[in-house]
């Protein structure tokens, strides 16, 4: 059921903590503004509050009948996929929400969010693919459409490689001809398995993507490769500069068999004038190789370009070359990354090392905890800030902060 707009003040753009709300005039060259016209009016978008599985796929089938744009809100707690996967397949180009953290207040179900991904979680069972979306307008369509995954997490996803089910967790897939956009923004997505992309597959025919304030850890690929995600753009608009950008992400203890060469980490398909940006993010501990660079020119579409700056990354493979510049080196030291703790310890070296500029727009002035992105002049590289360490150390003695 569609719920009126609540009272709260964060959703005003000016003041979005997460930077989801940017609008994409923002991103995409002048040659789509009259497309777009203005960004959605979440205003008159249809929301829906869902409480439990049920409700949450029902909402995922009404928002596919719209031709307009859906957001759907989902109260705290799990979403198990008891009844198969969740599913939003549609030949519309409305735009999609779908964020986590909501509860109820003065008798409206999903009166407020609170930022916190870990208190809404989508659930695979460790049998079936979590969430799938599917954009397929009639070819030949070219109007602009977004989807966002927001402020939940993604865990215990299955994709069965004996089907070729790639993205355990999310697969994200857009046939359009026109453009289209794919969000991941403060989203934990962890313990998924599939097909290629065991923690997201997502695929565009044409647009962009972008994975923000965002943790990737224990993903697989049983028997393939890129556990973590699989990122294929076959093209983009004419003046985007910054097609896929991965900004203030952790991918973490990577698992796969190592198809083709591939490693465990990020792989990412870039056809012709399609860049990457990697900003501000840190690969560890993920087997064989961080990232896959695959241009798409063996199949006629050109090769693409990507970059990294002040952002750790290991082994690369791939036929595309990595312009790195500021790298980060060494042991970034976390909290506990035994147990699943990948906040940077008081004693990290990489600590307000976040010192790129995230293309396309900021993350956001809160972490992936809901705490300050930036204590001390320069925020850290990955989802979460350190909230611990001061300038003083034990000896008393002042260092600056970044030094």
């Amino acid at each position: 059921a569609g719920v009126p707009e609540p009272d709260a003040d964060f959703r005003m753009e000016g003041d979005d903590p997460f930077g989801t709300r940017m609008p994409m005039k923002s991103v995409l060259p002048a040659t789509l503004l009259c497309a777009l016209a203005t960004p959605p009016d979440t205003a008159h978008a249809a929301f829906h509050c869902v409480r439990n599985h049920s409700e949450l796929q029902q909402a995922l089938s009404a928002a596919a009948a719209s031709a307009g744009d859906d957001e759907i809100r989902l109260r705290e707690g799990a979403y198990t996929t008891f009844d198969g996967s969740f599913v939003y397949a549609s030949q519309n180009s409305g735009w999609l929400t779908i964020s986590g953290g909501w509860y109820p207040q003065d008798g409206n179900d999903c009166a407020q969010m609170r930022m916190d991904a870990s208190r809404t979680v989508l659930d695979g069972a460790g049998q079936h693919q979590v969430l799938r979306v599917v954009h397929s307008p009639p070819q030949g369509s070219t109007p602009f459409a977004q989807f966002t995954v927001l402020n939940l997490s993604v865990r215990n996803g299955y994709g069965d490689p004996e089907t070729f089910q790639r993205g355990g967790g999310l697969d994200m897939n857009s046939f359009s001809d026109g453009p289209a956009m794919f969000r991941l923004e403060n989203v934990i997505v962890a313990n998924n398995d599939g097909y290629f992309g065991g923690g997201a597959n997502l695929y565009l025919k044409n647009g962009a993507a972008r994975i923000a304030n965002a943790l990737f850890d224990d993903n697989h690929a049983s028997t393939t490769a890129n556990a973590h995600v699989a990122i294929t753009v076959n093209a983009t608009e004419p003046g985007i500069e910054h097609a896929v950008v991965i900004a203030h992400a952790t991918f973490v203890r990577g698992r796969c068999a190592g198809a083709t060469a591939r490693g465990c980490g990020v792989r990412a398909g870039l056809g012709g004038g399609v860049h990457m940006d990697i900003v501000d993010s840190l690969f560890h501990d993920n087997e064989i190789a961080d990232l896959d660079l695959e241009g798409a020119a063996v199949i006629g579409l050109g090769d693409g370009t990507a970059s990294a700056e002040w952002s750790l990354v290991g082994a690369v493979r791939g036929n595309l070359p990595l312009a790195a510049a500021n790298m980060l080196q060494g042991n970034p030291r976390f909290v506990d990354a035994a147990d699943g703790d990948f906040r940077l310890a008081d004693d990290s070296p990489l600590i307000n090392r976040g010192l790129a500029t995230v293309p396309n727009g900021p993350v956001g002035v809160l972490d992936l905890d809901a705490l300050p992105r930036t204590r001390f002049g320069a925020p850290d590289p990955g989802p979460y800030e350190n909230q611990t360490w001061d300038f003083l150390f034990a000896d008393g003695f002042e260092q600056a902060a970044g030094s």
